[in-house]
């Protein structure tokens, strides 16, 4: 049986998010795995072709970096890294070192460094995946009693608190600390335990957790802990970090399309100022919800991690419980009825 994943980051401009959301959304790759033998058989001219195509038929400016993993039977890899388009205001093409803000895949390592706090038998007290928020974090206060009391870590995690995302309680200079000091004044539009309602607030306090237990920050024990044993040696939650590194891809605006309603027109391509909002360790310091920065190629180790569950490709070293990967892979609360 081969194993198989695909991951695709990008910079995606205000048209090309518009455009699709304005239209029914199709996979980005349509393959019969049947029909797959090696790797080498996926980033093939035509899908070249396929990808650039719909860069343009975006009317992007920027441009996106796609890793293919895959596991013969005989447990050798084949693995693909690959840009497209253009990375910089300058001209330079994406390559698989172009650095992309990867968003809400962060939600996955945070998940995952919780993961490795419950494993971590030198804990005392112990927490498990039912450890209720509100005996780990001093702070923590809901308005609704019942889920003040009763959250638990797995809660937090599947987005059934009863809060929907108020989003717009962030500040970029507030900590972890203070926005759960907030939560108690933020209204629930649903029972506890009653449906899906999306939340990043709720990733940061899992975040909050490595500084309570052990005092140290979050990201330091992301970087100590997953980025470094596996060898994501361009990953970062650090916005200056990857600046420095002279591989961060630009965010795109376009003079004339951003700021009208013609959201498909042309303009001028413009570089926007670096924004990650929900993460790193130099001044943006809530982290948790999103943050990660990485590239095509870190990305393809991560992928071979996960399909491992949890041990490094290269050393074969179990960085990550096994037992931790099966955990967040398994689904709890349902999005939508039908899968």
């Amino acid at each position: 049986m081969h194993l198989f994943s695909l991951l695709v980051i990008t910079t995606l401009t205000v048209t090309a998010a518009t455009a699709l959301a304005e239209q029914k959304q199709q996979p980005l790759l349509a393959l019969d795995r049947t029909t797959i033998t090696t790797a080498k058989d996926i980033l093939t001219p035509t899908i070249d072709e396929f990808i650039e195509k719909t860069l343009a038929d975006w009317n992007s400016a920027g441009g996106v970096g796609i890793a293919v993993v895959q596991k013969n039977e005989e447990g050798s890899w084949n693995v693909e890294t690959k840009g497209y388009g253009i990375a910089k205001v300058d001209g330079s093409k994406v390559t698989e070192n172009t650095l992309f803000s990867i968003g809400s895949n962060s939600k996955l390592f945070d998940v995952i460094a919780t993961g490795l706090l419950i494993s971590n038998e030198s804990l005392s007290p112990r927490i498990s995946w039912n450890t209720k928020i509100a005996s780990v974090i001093p702070e923590w206060e809901l308005s609704d009693p019942v889920a003040s009391t009763e959250s638990t870590i797995i809660d937090l995690m599947s987005h059934r608190t009863g809060l929907p995302r108020h989003d717009i309680a962030y500040h970029e200079t507030q900590s972890a600390q203070s926005l759960i000091s907030k939560l108690k004044y933020l209204r629930p539009s649903a029972e506890f335990r009653d449906v899906w309602q999306y939340n990043n607030i709720m990733y940061t306090v899992l975040s909050y957790i490595p500084d309570v237990l052990l005092h140290v920050p979050f990201t330091q024990y992301v970087r100590k802990h997953i980025f470094t044993p596996l060898g994501l040696n361009a990953t970062t939650y650090s916005g200056s970090v990857a600046e420095e590194s002279g591989n961060l891809a630009n965010g795109f605006g376009r003079d004339g399309v951003n700021k009208s309603e013609d959201v498909l027109g042309t303009g001028t391509p413009r570089a926007m100022p670096f924004w990650n909002f929900y993460g790193g360790d130099d001044g943006n310091i809530i982290s948790g919800a999103g943050g990660i920065i990485s590239s095509a190629k870190d990305v393809a180790t991560w992928l071979q991690v996960l399909l491992l569950q949890g041990k490094n490709p290269v050393t074969n070293e179990q960085v990550i419980p096994s037992s931790v990967i099966e955990k967040v892979a398994t689904g709890v609360t349902l999005m939508m009825g039908t899968p």
